[in-house]
């Protein structure tokens, strides 16, 4: 049977001419959009401060029960009532035709609300709260796309939903009723996305069949697959289940006697091939479009890498407590955190199982939360101009088996929230355990006794969340280096004596990975800096003890045999300034254009390498006192430059930059200058960080000075 258009349209115009010949269809345009607005702008959207929908999209499964089932009741039942439906049913038009041109004509009422409330009732209100031209369509400081999700979501799930109130307007010749029913049906599978079943069997998994569930994702800005797949199917389940009762004329009382059975039994057939649909394109990877501007739940290859890498037999649970309510500077990590795990649930499929709670304080949750070491944290939060602090859970535990667990007590803003659930699932699913060498120097950056202070140093963050995926161990260069590491790192070697320095470029000499950090000016000790002395050992006391003579640094602090081996040249009293800055909100808080911005857009050709995967992919990244390092030539060595300052930048010497005071009792020493003179730009980027590495032995100069060592460094 091929279908006609222009019957099709002839219906829709006679249905849709006639929701707006009177006033009720403009009312009731009226009042959908000024309910979802209540529900939109509420006191927790403005003490949130984000331009979202959220407050709306916990409520609009509920708005659609009374709205689409007002929408479709007269659909059929009105033409019972009034008797024309057998006039209707005599025209020369098919079920299927009539059918088609109903159910497009609620659509097209119900778009028009919708559109209405997006125009006028969410993007001219965020522009005007936003401060921006509310009548420009263009001109928005708000996620767009991310609001364009949202109704995405809103008219795929009320278009669905229609199907079903126009299945109660057929039963019945009473819109009353037909009201009544429609929001019944329609709260069937409302309500399967709000119960909370029991974990017995697969009970949990009845909460994929509710409409709130899959309008999670469009809510967060992602359009998935499996979520239109989803509202289609319900939507042609119910158009069929409409047209079988549409055309009981011909099958009812029949000769053959009803022909209800079989109709059921085709019903039924269809469900279920629907169902197994729906689960089959469920397991597909990564099947959804990610609508925000910033492509926040746009998981790197690396995480995709890692999920495919879990052995199906020993899945990866990841469980989050999360509070249903945060304080407004929480709010963007908290959805970063539930849509990511969305994702990874998505991308993962059966190797990946994740169970999100919604935790409050003294809850069965919060036992549970505790009993894996996750404790809610006091955070201090605004709201109506009062300062309070509010105690809130958002921590994971990440577990595959009984014998490996790694737990993330809690997210704060500005946590890399991808990050660390991938470095999470790579230490549980790794087999092979990963060294780190921490090269022991003035820095300390493992802790430990200082004899210089006679105190005890704590050990740097850095250290700590190195510790959270691989084993570190503290390396002494007092004699030669012989441990195997996969990467050791070394902070100002500079600071080393000749015969760790020695024992330390012997090492790399080897070929082994190693990362090193040097700085002119390290801003936490200027003590440490290499242009300094080493202090002394033991120190000395403030009254005229004795103080031992310090130890001389090896090349006086120049690295000189550690940059003949790296093939460069490095000033260790040369300070590279910026006046390149991509936030001059915070030029007053800075220190001085020594503070370099790194951007992928700074001037020049850019300040992060897109032929590295350890640069590539970065946007920004902030720089402090950084010196620079240039090739030499015929060096012999690969050198790709990782990160440089913008064109807009230039040098400072070390005697400009700093200046000496007295020191006594602990104070004074080296300071920062602020009155410090600089030089104009002189256009150069300069190279802040590098990788060197050997080349191939059959690409290498003939002559080369350093062609029998193997380096592979990163060098910043």
């Amino acid at each position: 049977m091929a279908l006609r258009p222009h019957v099709i349209l002839a219906v829709f115009k006679r249905n849709f001419l006639s929701y707006f010949s009177s006033v009720i269809g403009y009312l009731f345009v009226v009042a959908f959009v000024g309910l979802m607005a209540f529900r939109a702008f509420t006191p927790e959207f403005f003490a949130d401060n984000q331009a979202t929908l959220d407050q709306l999209n916990g409520w609009f499964s509920l708005i659609l029960l009374f709205i689409i089932p007002a929408i479709a009741m007269t659909s059929w039942s009105e033409e019972k009532k009034q008797g024309t439906d057998e006039l209707l049913f005599t025209l020369p038009a098919h079920d299927v035709e009539i059918l088609l041109g109903k159910y497009f004509s609620l659509l097209a009422i119900y778009t028009t609300a919708l559109a209405f409330s997006f125009v006028f009732g969410t993007t001219i209100v965020l522009k005007f709260l936003t401060g921006k031209s509310v009548f420009n369509p263009i001109d928005y400081d708000f996620d767009f796309m991310l609001i364009l999700a949202n109704y995405i979501g809103y008219w795929i799930s009320g278009a669905a939903l229609l199907s079903a109130a126009m299945v109660a307007s057929v039963l019945t010749n009473s819109p009353t009723v037909a009201f009544i029913l429609g929001s019944a049906f329609c709260a069937i599978p409302v309500a399967l996305g709000r119960i909370v079943f029991p974990d017995w069997g697969n009970l949990s998994k009845l909460n994929n069949l509710g409409i709130d569930e899959h309008l999670r994702d469009f809510g967060l800005g992602m359009v998935p697959l499996s979520g239109i797949l989803y509202f289609v199917s319900f939507a042609g389940f119910m158009l069929y289940v409409n047209l079988v009762m549409i055309a009981k004329r011909h099958w009812s009382g029949g000769p053959h006697g009803s022909m209800g059975w079989h109709y059921l039994a085709r019903g039924v057939a269809l469900a279920v091939t629907l169902v197994c649909l729906n689960i089959a394109v469920s397991g597909f990877a990564g099947m959804r479009a990610d609508f925000t501007a910033e492509r926040i739940y746009s998981v790197y290859p690396t995480t995709r890498e890692t999920l495919r890498s879990i052995d199906p037999k020993k899945p990866v649970v990841i469980q989050a407590f999360i509070s249903p309510k945060v304080p407004g500077e929480y709010v963007g990590t908290r959805s970063s955190l539930i849509g990511l795990l969305r994702q990874f649930d998505q991308i993962g499929g059966d190797k990946v199982r994740v169970r999100i709670v919604e935790t409050d304080q003294f809850s069965t949750a919060a036992d549970e939360a505790k009993g894996f070491g996750i404790n809610p944290q006091q955070v201090q939060s605004q709201r109506g101009g009062k300062f309070s602090v509010e105690s809130i859970y958002m921590g994971c535990v990440i577990s595959s088996g009984s014998d490996k667990e790694v737990v993330i007590p809690f997210f704060d803003v500005g946590t890399p929230v991808e990050y660390e659930l991938t470095r999470s699932i790579r230490t549980i699913v790794s087999s092979k355990e990963v060294r780190i060498g921490i090269l022991t120097t003035d820095v300390k950056m493992a802790g430990g006794f200082d004899p210089a202070t006679f105190r005890q140093s704590p050990e740097w963050r850095f250290v700590t969340e190195l510790k959270k995926e691989y084993k570190v161990e503290q390396v002494m260069a007092d004699s030669p280096i012989t441990g195997s590491y996969d990467v050791l790192i070394a902070a100002l070697p500079s600071s080393l004596t000749e015969p760790q320095m020695q024992n330390f470029v012997d090492y790399v000499k080897q070929g082994k990975p190693t990362l090193i950090f040097d700085d002119p000016v390290p801003l936490f000790n200027l003590g440490n800096a290499p242009r300094q002395q080493k202090p002394a050992a033991g120190g000395g006391g403030p009254f005229g003890g004795q103080q031992a003579p310090p130890q001389p640094k090896a090349d006086n602090g120049k690295a000189t045999r550690l940059m003949n081996l790296l093939g460069v040249a490095w000033d260790n009293g040369e300070v590279v300034f910026d006046q390149y800055t991509p936030h001059p909100e915070y030029t007053e808080l800075m220190i001085g254009p020594e503070l370099i911005w790194v951007g992928a857009k700074s001037p020049g050709a850019g300040g992060f390498s897109g032929k590295s995967a350890v640069t590539s992919g970065l946007q920004e990244m902030l720089v402090p006192f950084p010196g620079t390092i240039r090739q030499r030539e015929n060096a012999g060595l690969e050198f790709v430059p990782l990160l440089r300052s913008s064109t807009s930048s230039g040098t400072i010497a070390w005697e400009e930059l700093i200046k000496e005071t007295p020191s006594f009792f602990g104070m004074g020493g080296p300071q920062i200058n602020r009155d410090a003179p600089h030089m104009l730009p002189d256009g150069e980027q300069y190279v802040l960080a590098a990788k060197i590495k050997s080349k191939p032995a059959a690409t290498k100069p003939t002559k080369d000075p350093f062609e029998s060592e193997q380096v592979n460094v990163i060098y910043v």
